[in-house]
């Protein structure tokens, strides 16, 4: 049985922060059956950060065939501490209008009936609610860990729609029929310094979304093969070939052409066929027809 400890205050007009053995689980509204497999995305944000500082992290869990596999990257949790963290049932993460007792805090019985129950804990064993409660992440000197896991999804939903022996503890079951539906949950990471009693207080939360299939995949194709190809193909290629084509090889074979042919000529039958045809022949015809005609015409100039 998993036992929420108010944290940072209580609901109760006790604020010694006692242990609270029981909860309410809020009713869950029907659902339409969406696949299970899939890719799944979840970006945290900041809950309670006057104490938890600025908790973020993008989960991803991705779901082909019968494997599961949890994968997260959390930064500026408290540093050096353990942090439980959930997949919660409910509808959206808590914001400070859920703070009834106006104590500053958002605690863990005030944020319940926004994110819902623990449906998933996210331990050592997705297949089983208690089997991995032991094992937690704990977050380093600089307040970052990664937290990855993988499961048989056939035994983590046997598992999920085993009977409930305790309903009177914050993690619930799946109702005969009700689907897992990912997209729609929300995962919730815990923990403050000053552990037991701030060990559940809520400090980032973030709504599971389902990836649409080809979305990542064509954001990055489309964008960067398109940039690259129009980029590389239509600017390099073009003004390469319009330049040494154009200029560079006319230019180069009228000089060679009438500057050899005119020293060679001039050379051989005299000073003035060399001078005159040399100048004429290579100034002329050469520039001209390498600027304007191009490489066909200038290979034939002379």
């Amino acid at each position: 049985m998993l036992t929420f400890v108010a944290a940072c205050g209580s609901d109760d007009d006790d604020d010694s922060g006692g242990g609270i053995t029981t909860t309410t689980q809020p009713e869950q509204p029907e659902e339409e059956q969406q696949p299970d497999e899939g890719t799944f995305r979840a970006e945290l944000q900041p809950l309670n950060s006057s104490v938890g500082g600025n908790t973020v992290g993008t989960a991803k869990i991705t779901v082909v065939g019968d494997e599961l596999k949890f994968d997260m990257v959390v930064n500026g949790a408290p540093a050096n501490i353990t942090h439980i963290q959930h997949i919660h049932a409910g509808t959206a993460c808590p914001t400070s209008a859920e703070d009834v007792n106006g104590d500053g805090f958002v605690d863990v019985l005030e944020g319940l009936p926004r994110y819902g129950a623990i449906l998933i804990p996210l331990d050592g064993d997705l297949e089983t609610q208690e089997g991995g409660t032991a094992s937690n992440p704990s977050a380093n000197a600089t307040g970052t860990y990664r937290y990855t896991e993988r499961a048989s999804l056939t035994r983590m939903l046997a598992d999920l729609r085993a009977p409930d022996t305790d309903t009177t503890d914050a993690v619930i079951k799946l109702e005969p029929g009700q689907p897992l539906n990912l997209a729609s949950r929300h995962v919730v990471v815990h923990g403050i310094h000053d552990a037991p009693s701030n060990a559940t207080l809520p400090i980032a939360c973030g709504l599971i979304t389902r990836v649409p299939e080809g979305g990542t995949t064509g954001e990055t194709t489309g964008g960067t093969t398109g940039e690259t190809t129009g980029g590389s193909t239509g600017g390099t290629t073009g003004e390469t070939t319009g330049g040494t084509t154009g200029g560079t090889t006319g230019e180069t074979t009228g000089t060679t052409v009438g500057g050899t042919t005119g020293t060679t000529v001039g050379g051989t039958a005299g000073t003035t066929i060399g001078g005159t045809a040399g100048t004429t022949i290579g100034g002329t015809i050469g520039t001209t027809t390498g600027t304007t005609i191009g490489t066909t015409t200038s290979g034939t100039g002379l």
